[in-house]
Formats: structure tokens, sequence, C-alpha cells
């Protein structure tokens, strides 16, 4: 390939194609619910190529419809399935961003896209211009010459290895020796199952690759028939016609009547880079997928990347072209209301609509404050404005472990100051001096205050005695609310607010593995335009934010009333801590070390050999190759890629019925992860200073609202095995305490009464009876002091089953029934209880409908993919969390509301008692010994009056009770 020009032709269908099927189960979407993962997957591919390939000149040519190859044989790519409905507004988006990119389109009515590929190749080739063909078809691989060369991509491969270069050594190595030249013979000897092109029966691949190896051509092989071996000549007797047939079915053609290439057109040079940095916008990608820094240069910019701005010098600002609309203050946002969390709680509030979002920010002038005059006169502005964004920088994502590096600040749109404490070098003012000139400010409820995931900043800023009060506005809670999909605050600001190109990432800064260093280390003068731009970013989302949440009547009460307290409650949470007794936990490490020693034997003793019983290869060879092997086709185990099967707990439990070797390999994984993940993990998270473990709650880290619990998470130690309650035991009150631990009887059943508002399912709550043996007495048609306890165990499956989207499939095999005996208790429950079916029917609907579901306070969940009339697996398992949706939102937010309530009557009553954990429908307490009993009560009180549900039957309001169960003891395992 001598030309100095190269012209990179993608085969647009191809590769839409490609990305469509191998993002498809990531699901990536807009917050709008579009579909973008198809687009994602061919951008990168795109521009990837673009990036490493560096080609001079670029087009596209699409599939325009029926070709000349249906017009020859009906058949022709007939067994395909069909287009799946997501693809082709994907499709069109993919040619959106071609355009913005100003690569030109080719096409040719009766011909595929590889056909008008193969002309534009021949014609780059007449006008001496190299060509490299980006494809997923290896049909291509037969344009392969000195001048052409393919680029085949594979958006499947693991790694970045997702592309494989092809000359025509590469295409010889490929095929055992065969040239391009003779690939469209190969498909024509051996078809090709996935265009429906016939060949011949009986020759396959080998034999098809021996055969032109030996003639060279189909047309060779039938003229020299008598030469061809005997074992092929009975297939291809006959054949002539049908080979040729093939062979002219594969052949890419390469005088199609398209339009001549313009390789000024082409040429890759000028763009509209604003308008495909809007089009990532609007379907939200790109922003920490370095797509934007894939973007070719523009003329005047070099083909290096992008450069970050040079950073300001230590005591100077950036100087950055600032809008003139931008607003130069925002208003305060309203204080929170007072009133209690009750009916009342979602009343209609009132947000200042405030001025009009800024059309196209840029990042601001920052500065970095390292001068005492500096500092004051900082203090004096911020005491003028109505409020000011803030936010921390820290040493690492531990808060109460952590050391405060720096706090930044914005009061103004467009500027932000940095006041670095604690970097390991530079010019700075001492960690005291700031803060006590700040602590005013932020102890000022008057003085409104915004931040991104406040919770984090707010425990960090204790550990330097600066408390925050007036806390209006949690930019990450309300974007979570509104259900935006990004929620970083880099991410989640490019996209609202439109700035030209994605914030600084962190990882610019510190970098990543084992290189990454400590915010501490970083430069000041490079850490101020980092630092600094993230207070200025949250002060602009928090006024673009509002506006969106103000028309939002219920979620902006959820918002206000609900999630901007909560926070309140977590930091204290987070910051109690809870007592791990170590000497306790060494000794049951000791124990699980031993009784995993046994199981191994015992699984070594079953399989007859030693082997690493955590490889899934070796697992493979024993259980399914060994004496006696089990077959895996009778459990319906998934096959993996690599080969082998998938060996997940769900398929290891069917097995363990017949296999002793089965439920022994359970049971080792079982103890092992309990031990990895908490015996052994544990111990290291306690706290230096406190000697306490600090859990960290993510207020936006589950779909449905609840509460989620990481470093460590506390929420799924398990507690139906004797193990994981060993571990809860390792939880123990401090000396004087007990823990006060109250849980919500079946709550979910009884918001489930709620919402059917179904009169038999209301009479069981509000008579008090147990609701699995009344259901079971129904199902069963017996009276409910007859029940037993397999037909309550019966009737509890088939309940929360049938809550959670079961089928009836899903139900035999969890109860070891017949699938019929199976739809016949889901049948039975509607029967009984008619208002449950009522309710799963108009959810559903409400899904399709709107695209959401929501709780009784209007919190919602997305599920745009019911919107269409997919009925695939994936809709599927959305139609099973969107009727569960409703019901376990709903109950998480009561217990969010009883969690505000229960810390402000703890503070208002000034007692000693702490709230330490929430898990999934439990609180629990610390509390002093003489404050037990009046800590029990509280916490009762609370729980079962924090909302009132109700149902209306018949022209009668009924109050559906929220029971809530006690317990005291000194140890988490005692509270049973």
């Amino acid at each position: 390939m001598g030309a100095s020009r190269r012209l990179a032709l993608i085969d647009g269908h191809a590769l839409a194609f490609r990305a469509f099927h191998a993002l498809r189960e990531a699901g990536l979407r807009s917050s709008q619910g579009e579909p973008t993962y198809a687009v994602f997957g061919f951008a990168q591919i795109l521009l990837s190529m673009i990036q490493d390939q560096q080609p001079s000149h670029v087009a596209v040519s699409f599939d325009v419809g029926r070709t000349f190859r249906d017009d020859l044989y009906a058949e022709y790519k007939a067994g395909r399935a069909e287009t799946p409905e997501e693809f082709h507004p994907q499709l069109e988006r993919i040619k959106e961003l071609i355009t913005h990119l100003a690569i030109p389109i080719y096409t040719a009515d009766g011909f595929e896209a590889d056909d008008v590929i193969g002309t534009l190749a021949r014609q780059a080739t007449e006008a001496d211009v190299a060509t490299l063909i980006l494809t997923g078809d290896t049909d291509s691989l037969q344009l392969v010459d000195d001048y052409v060369q393919v680029l085949l991509a594979n958006p499947y491969a693991k790694g970045n290895k997702n592309t494989t270069l092809y000359d025509e050594a590469a295409v010889r190595e490929r095929y055992d020796g065969l040239g391009p030249d003779q690939l469209a013979d190969l498909r024509g000897l051996k078809g090709d199952a996935s265009d429906n092109i016939p060949g011949v029966r009986g020759i396959g691949e080998k034999g098809a690759i021996a055969l032109l190896k030996q003639f060279g051509s189909i047309e060779a092989i039938y003229e020299r028939f008598a030469e061809v071996p005997k074992r092929y000549q009975k297939p291809l007797e006959g054949q002539r016609e049908a080979a040729l047939f093939s062979k002219h079915l594969a052949t890419i053609v390469r005088d199609v009547p398209v339009t001549h290439l313009d390789l000024a057109a082409c040429a890759l040079g000028s763009y509209d880079r604003a308008a495909v940095i809007e089009f990532f916008q609007t379907l939200e990608i790109g922003a920490t997928s370095n797509l934007i820094r894939k973007l070719p240069p523009l003329p005047n910019e070099s083909a290096e990347p992008r450069a970050t701005p040079a950073p300001p010098s230590a005591t100077g600002p950036i100087q950055q072209p600032l809008f003139a609309d931008l607003p130069t203050s925002l208003p305060a946002s309203p204080a929170p209301s007072s009133e209690t969390l009750q009916l009342s709680f979602f009343a209609t509030p009132t947000v200042p609509s405030g001025p009009a979002r800024p059309t196209n920010p840029n990042l601001g002038t920052y500065q970095c404050i390292t001068q005492t005059a500096q500092l004051e006169a900082l203090i004096t502005e911020l005491q003028a404005a109505p409020g000011f964004a803030f936010d921390v920088e820290s040493s690492g994502l531990r808060p109460f472990e952590s050391d405060l590096v720096g706090i930044s600040l914005a009061h103004t749109p467009g500027a932000g100051f940095y006041l670095p404490v604690g970097h390991h070098q530079g010019e700075q003012l001492p960690l005291e001096q700031v803060v006590t000139a700040l602590r005013p400010l932020f102890a000022d409820p008057a003085k409104a205050k915004y931040a991104h995931n406040a919770k984090f900043d707010l425990e960090l800023l204790l550990s330097v005695d600066l408390h925050v009060e007036g806390l209006r506005f949690d930019t990450m809670l309300a974007a979570a609310l509104l259900g935006k999909q990004r929620l970083g605050l880099k991410d989640l600001a490019f996209y609202e607010l439109k700035l030209a190109d994605p914030p600084m990432p962190i990882q610019d800064l510190i970098g990543k593995g084992t290189k990454q260093i400590s915010f501490a280390e970083v430069p000041i003068d490079q850490a101020t335009p980092y630092a600094a731009a993230d207070a200025d970013l949250t002060l602009r989302l928090q006024h673009h934010l509002a506006k969106q949440l103000a028309d939002e009547t219920e979620l902006q009460a959820l918002f206000t009333r609900l999630e901007m307290p909560l926070i309140r409650v977590l930091v204290a949470m987070e910051e109690a801590g809870i007592t791990l007794d170590r000497s306790y936990v060494t000794q049951l490490d000791e124990q699980l070390q031993r009784r995993i020693g046994e199981l191994e034997a015992a699984i070594y003793h079953e399989a007859g050999e030693q082997f690493n019983i955590n490889s899934g290869q070796q697992l493979n060879r024993i259980l399914f190759n060994g004496k006696p092997a089990i077959d895996p086709k009778v459990y319906g185990l998934s096959k993996l890629k690599s080969g082998g099967y998938s060996l997940t707990a769900e398929g290891l439990e069917q097995m363990s019925a017949a296999h002793p070797i089965a439920e022994l390999i359970l049971h080792y994984r079982q103890l092992s992860k309990l031990k990895s993940t908490y015996v052994d993990a544990l111990p290291t998270m306690i706290n230096p200073k406190t000697q306490r473990i600090h859990t960290s709650y993510n207020q936006v880290g589950a779909a449905t609202g609840r509460l989620s619990s990481n470093d460590p998470n506390l929420q799924n130690i398990p507690v139906r095995t004797e193990e994981g309650r060993a571990i809860r035991r390792g939880f123990v009150a401090i000396p004087g305490h007990q823990f006060v631990a109250a849980d919500y009887s079946q709550i979910e059943l009884r918001v489930l009464a709620g919402y059917t508002q179904d009169p038999d399912l209301v009479a069981t709550f509000v008579e008090g009876r147990d609701i699995h043996a009344a259901t079971a007495a129904r199902l069963f048609g017996i009276e409910q002091n007859e029940v037993d306890k397999n037909q309550r165990r019966i009737a509890k499956t088939v309940v929360f089953g049938v809550i959670y989207g079961i089928s009836a499939f899903g139900l035999a095999q969890r109860l070891g029934l017949e699938r019929g005996e199976a739809q016949a208790l889901i049948d039975g429950l509607f029967a009984q209880f008619p208002g449950i079916k009522a309710y799963i029917d108009t959810t559903l609907h409400q899904a399709r409908t709107n695209g959401y579901v929501s709780t009784l306070f209007g919190r919602r969940r997305l599920f745009p993919e019911l919107r269409g009339n997919d009925r695939g697996p994936r809709a599927q398992a959305a139609m099973r969390e969107a009727i569960n949706a409703p019901i376990q939102g709903t109950a998480a937010d009561i217990m969010k509301i009883a969690m505000v309530q229960l810390h402000q009557a703890l503070g208002e009553r000034q007692l000693q008692t702490r709230l330490l954990l929430q898990v999934h429908d439990e609180l629990i307490l610390e509390a002093p010994e003489h404050e037990v009993d009046l800590a029990a009560q509280l916490v009762r009180d609370i729980m079962e009056g924090a909302y009132r549900l109700t149902a209306t039957i018949h022209g009668v309001t009924y109050q559906i009770p929220l029971g809530v169960d006690v317990e005291i003891g000194p140890n988490w395992d005692a509270l049973k």
C-alpha cells in the first residue's frame, strides 16, 4: 500500500448490527428512555478507528432495502430474525451522528452496503488512494488486495482487542492459505447460514478449503472433475449450477451504479463539533467514555488529544470567557418545612423559578485563596450572597478516616474559589484559620447551601469541627428523583448544562490503579480549576434542577420533606458507627477455616481427587466428566461461550438433591464468601479513631428508593444460616447499653392491601390475623386453625412470588411442583383476592402507557422498555420489577419517614439513644440501659404512626395498621 492518502470505508449496517447485539443487554438509555446502546457502540468503533488508523478520508455506506440478490433468490437471508424494534430508531441516530461529522453517505438501490463499498474501493484504487474497510462482516475480506485492507470489528471481544486488521497475508493465515479472491468460491461451496446461501450440501469449510487449494476455483473444480478426490465427488456431482449460483450470491459487486467517489467531500477535516457535542448530550453518552476525546481534530487543532487549559498560578484566576446571560446570583431555596411528615407531608411546595438557564455555559473564572486578605474578601462576598455551593476535596473516600485537603465555594454562576488546606506542597492558609473564618457562614441556617452528594461533604467537614446548617439542595438527590440516568457531578453537569466539553475527570489529576496518588499530592495550581469547577457546577445545577423539580409537585415534596432531611439522619448514623467484638470475630474466623477445610476434604473424597474448587473449568471436569458423571442438560444449565457450563448457586441447588458433591460445593462457596466478605474484612474496617465500623448509606443506590449499605454492606449479612447469624453476633452494644431493634411486620403486604383495596386482604390486617395462614386456608379450602406449617410456607411463597412478578414456571421450581399445580395456586390466589390481579393489570398498564410506575408518594421508577412491543427476556424482567416497584418503593418511603421522625424525636427529648443501622424493614438503635424501655416505646410509636395507610371499602374507610415488632438484646443476633 504505497498510496499517501488513505480512505476509510465503513459498512454502516454491519457495524450498527454488531453494536446493537453486543450491547443490547447493557440497555443503555437516556433519561427520556430513548435506547442509545447501539449508537454508543457504533460511535466507539468509528471514533476509535479514526483515532488509531488516522485515515485522511472517510465515507459510510448503508443498505437501502431490497437487493438484486433477493430478486435472484427469494430465500436470501430468509433465516434471519425480524429486525428488533429498537434497532431502527438507533440506526437513524447513527446516521445523524455521521451527518454531524460531515462524513458522506453512499448508497445504491438494489445493492447492499458491501457492494457499494467494493465499488468505492475500486474507484479509490484507480485514484491511487489506499482503502481501509471497517466492517463487522467477513464477506468484505474478499476485497483485500495491495491497496485494500479490512478492519474487522468485534464488539463482543473483551479488553481492547475488539478489531482485527487484515491484509492479504492475514487473510491467507485465517483461511489456511486461501487468498481473498477465493473467498466467494469458499462460500459458494460451503454455503453461508447467516445469509442463507445454500452452497453444496455435504461440503463443509474444511473440505471446501482443501478443494480450492488444489483447484483454485469452483469453475476449475468442475472443469477437472475427474481429479477431484473420491470423497468429494459424490456431494459435488450435479451441483455445479448450485455452487456457481451460491458463489454469485456471495460475490461482492464492484461496479455498482453509485455516485462517483468524491474525495474532496470525504476529506476528514471541518465538521460541526458543537453539533456532535450537543448530539452526545441529547443521548447522554460520551462524557466518561472518551468518545469526545476521540473526536477528530478540527483543521486548527493538533491531532494530539485536546489539551486541558493551562492551570492558574496559585494566587491568580483562570481567564476563560463567560456568557453574558449567566445570572449574577441565584435565589435561595425555601427553608425546609417543620410540619409533621404525615398526610400533609406532601403538600405543594413553593420554589422560585429563577432566571433562565444559560444556553451554552462554559467553565468559569476560578481563583485559589492563599492569602489572608483574599480569604477576608471572600467571606465578605459570601456574607452578601443569598447562598453558596460548596464541595470538599479529601485524601480518601472514607470520610471518617480521611483528611480534608481543600474546600471549594461558589456564590455566582461561572466563578468559583478553592481554599487548599491539606496539600503536601504549595502555599496555603492554615486549616484552623480557614475553618474559623468559614464556621459562622456554615453554621448560619438562614444562609442557603448547595452541594452534590452532600452527606460525604458534611461528614468530612465534621472531622474539622465545621458544622453545616441551612443545607437546602443536594443536586445528586434531585437528579435521582427526576430520573436522570447519570448522577455523577461531571456527567450531570455536562448533559444538563450543555457544556462545550466534559469537565476534567479526577483521573486526569490523580491517575488510576497502582499509580494513583492522593489529592493531597496534586499541585495546588492544577487542583484549583478542578476543585473550584465542582462548586461552580453544583451551583449551576441547583438552579437548573430546582426549576425542573418545581414542575413536579410530588417529587418536589419528596425532595424537600424527605430526602433532604434524611441526609442529617444518615450523617448521624454513619458518624455513630457500630462496635465489632474483635476477639469473637477472631474465634469465628478459626471456626470457619476449620469448617471450610472439612468441606474441602469431603469434596475431594466425593471427587476421588484433589483439584481447585474455585476453578470453574476444573469443577466442570469433576462434575460432568467424573465418576459418576452428571448430565448438565438434565438441570438446564447455561452453556458458556468459553466452554463448559455455568455453575450458579441455583444450578448447584438443583443438583444437590441427587448429587452430594454439589451440595458440598454450594456450602463451601457460601462459607468461603462469608469468610472473605465479612469475617476477614470487617476487622480491617474498624476506624482507628473511633474503634467502630462506619458503614455508608446510599440514598440513590437502589431503583426502588431503598437505602443501600456499602463499605461494609451490613444489609446483606445472611440471617437464615447459622454462619450468617454468627457474624451478626459479633456486632455488640457498648458496655452499659443494649440494642433495640424495631422491624416492620409484613409491611409490603400491608402496602399491597392499601394499593389493591381488596376487602378480604384489608380485613386480614385490620383484624390482626396471620396473613399467610389466612391465605393458606383460602387456597386449600380449610379452616385457618387447620393450616399446617407446609401449607403456610406454600401460601407465603405464592403471595410474595406473585407481588415479585413470578411466573408459574418460576413458582413451580421454587416449590418443587408441576407447572400446572403452580399455575393453579396463582389462579387460586387471584380468585380469593381479585384486587391483587387488578393491581397487577393496572400497574402494568401504567408502565406501558407512561414508561414508569410510582409509589403512593409519587416516587417514580422508569421502565421505558415497556412502552414498546418488546416481549423478550428484558421486557419480561422489567414487567416483574414494575409489579413490585410501587409496593417496595412505598415501603421504603414509609421507612424513611419513620427515620426522619425518630431522629427528630431523639433530639427533641435529648436522649442518648442513637440510631445505628437501617436494614431492610428494620431499625437498630443503641440505648443506655436506663433509656431502653423509653427508646423501645418511642421507636414503636413513631414507626407505627409514620404514615396512615387506609383503604375505603363500600364507603367505609379502614386504617391498615403498620405492625412493628420490637426486640432488645446485647448483640445483633440476639434481636430475633
